[in-house]
């Protein structure tokens, strides 16, 4: 059994199983995880594809891999000049709509540091944000 806890509802849901389980007899480990602000910056870039997906009606992969290439790519690669010139290499005989396809296989998001991280969901907010009622707030770890 996991619980997530983020709310006063929760912890006490959390709670009173963990006292049930206790009074059954059951062992407990118990263990605390919480969320780093990178976890959060990545949940929250996730919810950004789903919500513009459905506002602007294409599928939530095609919004993934243009955003991965678009604005992904670049910040990965700004302080990586060997890197960008041979990725540049592969993807200039590419048209855009294979750059776009070649995303499905290629980690980007996922090798962000926070700073990167933080750039990525900037522009996010630049292209969607104004038209698509991105939740701006949230990503810094803010409610």
């Amino acid at each position: 059994m996991s619980f997530v806890v983020n709310s006063l509802e929760s912890a006490k849901n959390c709670y009173m199983e963990i006292l049930e389980a206790w009074r059954e007899g059951k062992f407990l480990l118990v263990t605390i995880k919480q969320q780093t602000r990178l976890d959060i910056q990545n949940r929250w870039i996730q919810q950004c594809y789903t919500m513009v997906s459905r506002q602007t009606g294409n599928p939530r992969p095609k919004i993934v891999n243009r955003c991965k290439y678009d604005f992904g790519m670049p910040i990965l690669l700004m302080e990586k000049p060997d890197e960008a010139r041979l990725w540049r290499k592969i993807v200039t005989p590419l048209t855009v709509e294979e750059r776009h396809l070649s995303m499905e296989h290629m980690a980007v998001t996922r090798l962000f540091n926070v700073k990167e991280c933080s750039d990525y969901i900037e522009q996010l907010i630049i292209e969607y944000g104004d038209s698509h009622e991105l939740p701006c707030k949230g990503w810094k770890g803010e409610k």
